[in-house]
């Protein structure tokens, strides 16, 4: 039997995992230039942390959620997390840390699972990366987490992006809002597709995302059109940083994003070489989320990203980091005198291999040029009872026979002589 990888699943192989690497180390780096701390949460919650956060009438949690355990258990069933930021929330509450600050930034990196059709860029078990800021009602927290992202990408060098915000107001003007798109849909539902007719009642904003009738509805009322005082004066602070940071936008009232728990700032980013699946990040505020999860009532705001998308986008290969050496065997030399001599290299701090499957002289080069190593190094019998290696730079060709201690100085240094 041919075993394979479950449908909507993935293997990462090491040539790929290079590229993993780059955009790890460079969140990372980002993250910590702009003050979020790492947290890690289980890959599985119960099921009703989902049901109570991201909402009844959410695709993710009608259809999307793979869930399991027995249903009559009184603390119910679990689901593996189709999103980090109800167990992020979960977390701090849990462990009490609004106790000792007020404000967080934590970051997070880690896989999530969803039950959608596989296709290019969408899994069913894929990668999220993401930032929630919890503890601060201020638009220019808002305004920082779409910088942070825009930074990461630019970081990986990915170019090709757009940012498009809106804001869906707040439970002050939201109401009106709700009534003017309603009224406005209600005359059309009849030639709308089977989902815009189920969220018609449910949650008439979703049918804003609707890709199928897009166009029938491209004159609906828009949000910003009836956001209250303190709505719009929030947005104008948002758009003023973003302005002030130079990093380009444009409004687009169609993003509502697909979770309920959203408030005021909703934002996407996205790229066109990703083709239709074109997303890349999408967050916004969620003032009231902390609260209503047991939380202290406080503004908060995140994205979450797709580290599969943003791959897409980087494009390319990237070559595994270049060896410092590669140790030869050569003529007789015992195969445990080389070993040793790598061992004590790498105990050094440098990087490098030797050959494990007794091959010639010739075939090992091979792999040294392979491997782009810095210096080949050679060992031989000679060497061996010195406790002396021949270094060979493979740029120029320049050969030298040091001490071991030498040898250790010169990789670390670099060949001078």
């Amino acid at each position: 039997m041919n075993f394979q990888a479950p449908e909507g699943t993935r293997d990462i192989t090491p040539e790929q995992v290079v590229l993993w690497n780059r955009l790890e180390k460079a969140a990372r780096e980002t993250f910590s230039r702009f003050g979020y701390e790492e947290v890690r949460t289980p890959i599985f919650e119960y099921t009703a942390l989902f049901h109570k956060s991201s909402g009844e009438t959410t695709d993710i949690v009608e259809k999307e959620m793979f869930t399991f355990g027995d249903p009559e258990d009184k603390k119910g069933t679990y689901s593996l997390r189709p999103e980090l930021t109800p167990g992020t929330i979960r977390a701090l509450i849990e462990n009490q840390l609004f106790a000792k600050k007020n404000f967080w930034k934590v970051w997070y990196l880690g896989p999530a699972f969803r039950k959608e059709r596989p296709q290019k860029g969408r899994y069913r078990q894929f990668t999220q990366i993401g930032v929630e800021a919890m503890g601060s009602s201020d638009p220019l927290v808002d305004a920082e987490t779409m910088v942070l992202f825009a930074e990461i990408l630019k970081a990986v060098g990915v170019t090709a992006w757009e940012l498009r915000i809106n804001s869906i107001g707040c439970k002050e003007c939201r109401p009106a809002y709700r009534e003017a798109l309603k009224a406005y849909i209600r005359p059309l539902l009849g030639t709308l597709d089977e989902n815009c007719q189920r969220r018609f009642e449910r949650n008439v904003f979703r049918i804003l995302d609707c890709k199928v009738d897009a166009e029938k509805l491209k004159d609906a009322p828009k949000a910003m059109d009836h956001l209250c005082p303190q709505c719009k004066a929030h947005m104008a602070v948002v758009e003023k940083a973003l302005q002030a940071c130079a990093v380009p936008y444009r409004v687009d009232p169609r993003i509502v994003r697909g979770l309920d728990y959203y408030t005021r700032t909703v934002y996407e980013f996205s790229s066109s070489a990703l083709g239709s699946q074109n997303a890349l990040a999408g967050g916004g505020r969620y003032d009231t989320l902390v609260g209503s999860m047991g939380g202290p009532d406080v503004g908060s705001v995140g994205f979450a990203a797709g580290v599969e998308r943003i791959l897409l986008a980087m494009g390319g290969e990237a070559p595994p980091p270049a060896p410092d050496f590669y140790a030869i065997a050569a003529g007789d030399v015992a195969r445990d005198e080389v070993f040793k001599t790598v061992m004590a290299l790498r105990r050094a701090g440098l990087s490098g291999d030797m050959d494990f499957e007794g091959r010639s002289v010739k075939a090992q080069m091979r792999s040294a040029n392979k491997a782009a190593a810095r210096y080949a190094l050679f060992i031989g019998p000679e060497e061996a009872q010195k406790g002396a290696v021949k270094l060979k730079d493979m740029k120029d060709g320049a050969e030298q026979t040091v001490s071991l201690d030498e040898a250790v100085r010169k990789l670390q240094g670099g060949m001078t002589a």
